[in-house]
């Protein structure tokens, strides 16, 4: 079951009825708090459904509903919650919406689930709708994920093709990088293992990231953000696009191999030339790894 906020209620909220999702980490917004209070009030008061996978985004609800036949049907349900809704929110003092704003759109969007793979289905794409939402960051940039890691201290993470296996890797709260070249793809998955913050700058679109091995629990854990490249070619000029990205935008940097000639190095000579603190910002270097 799909039900969406009022275009009135929308604007009114300017775009976000229902507050930011449980990608961010600021106190629940009142209006979701009243959503989720109302769902356990409505399964209390019907004890013949139950909730299921649900979430909570900005403008709509999405939530997978088992019905027991024969007492209710399922537009009761969905329409008494939705009332409930509207006349408590009416109510409460801490949350001003005039009574002629429309808070719910009419009808609902439902769909009848047959089997158990088409409600697991359906459960993997209502769990990870939150984060598959596109945070605008600014300046053109656009990820999914807790944007909350753009603002932490970043540790960049470049390696040269053909490294050497690390033994130990330096602590930083964020670890951010491409990931592409093999060795840096073993660092990533020994990041994702260990429960580390992760920013990834992938060389693909948003839409294929978050179910990449090991990001959907990352994501649900609140601990990776992806960004989206404005270059998303997979040929050397993009690659090269993608390390300066990280390059500019790490507080420290990570280099633990670096082919001597190398694009990497390249970049790094740049870098330099324009900034002479820019050696202050690696935090280890070496032609092998640690």
């Amino acid at each position: 079951m799909t039900t969406c906020a009022h275009r009135e209620f929308i604007r009114f909220a300017d775009g976000v009825p229902f507050g930011v999702g449980p990608t961010h980490a600021s106190p629940l917004p009142p209006v979701r708090a009243l959503i989720e209070e109302t769902m356990g009030v409505t399964a209390a008061r019907c004890p013949f459904m139950k909730w299921e996978e649900a979430v909570i985004m900005p403008d709509h609800f999405h939530a997978l509903i088992r019905m027991e036949g024969g007492h209710s049907r399922l537009g009761d349900v969905v329409g008494g919650f939705k009332s409930a809704v509207s006349r408590t929110l009416r109510r409460r003092g801490d949350i001003c919406v005039a009574p002629n704003i429309r808070i719910w759109q009419r009808n609902y969007y439902e769909s009848i689930v047959r089997t158990p793979e088409a409600e697991h289905r359906v459960a993997e794409y209502i769990r990870m709708n939150p984060w598959r939402l596109v945070t605008e960051l600014g300046n053109g940039l656009r990820g999914i994920g807790n944007p909350a890691l753009w603002n932490a201290t970043k540790l960049g993470v470049l390696c040269s093709r053909n490294a050497p296996r690390p033994t130990r890797m330096p602590r930083a709260e964020v670890y951010m990088g491409g990931f592409h070249s093999p060795m840096e793809k073993e660092i990533f998955a020994r990041l994702l293992e260990r429960g580390m913050a992760v920013i990834w700058c992938p060389a693909w679109s948003l839409s294929h990231t978050a179910f990449a091995p090991g990001a959907r629990e990352a994501l649900e854990a609140n601990r990776m953000l992806i960004l989206e490249m404005r270059n998303r070619d997979g040929n050397l000029a993009a690659a090269e696009q993608r390390n300066r990205f990280v390059l500019e935008s790490a507080d420290r940097l990570w280099i633990p191999h670096m082919v001597p000639g190398g694009m990497l190095e390249r970049r790094l000579r740049e870098a330099a030339g324009k900034d002479r603190t820019f050696k202050d910002r690696i935090v280890l270097r070496r032609r092998g790894v640690p």
